[in-house]
């Protein structure tokens, strides 16, 4: 068997698999400056977790195609959980979220009756 017939038979079925990335920045709903070290999470069909860079910036990478809930989690910083859908491309995502170190109030949100 050539190479050639080898990647044909073998391997075309697996170029029908899709991944998606999901990318996006995380700023200070305050100061609007990028926040590093945070954890963003993807939960879903597959299961990926990086951290912020310096810019605030994530990349989440080999993700099948599917519903997943991201959430966003990290010193000073309430948890944020957001749903979407993923599909065979690239999908941005932006959070702004509230740094307790920045403001106080979001350390004790007000409680919703």
């Amino acid at each position: 068997m050539t190479t050639r017939s080898f990647s044909r038979r073998f391997l075309a079925p697996f170029a029908a698999l899709a991944f998606a990335l999901l990318v996006g920045r995380i700023t200070d709903q305050t100061t609007g400056q990028p926040l590093e070290g945070l954890r963003v999470s993807a939960v879903g069909p597959t299961h990926s977790s990086v951290r912020t860079d310096a810019d605030g910036r994530y990349v989440l990478r080999n993700l099948h195609p599917g519903r997943y809930t991201i959430v966003v989690r990290g010193k000073g910083v309430p948890t944020v959980r957001a749903g979407i859908t993923v599909s065979d491309r690239t999908l941005k995502k932006n959070f702004v979220v509230c740094n307790v170190a920045l403001d106080y109030s979001c350390a004790n949100p007000p409680q919703r009756r």
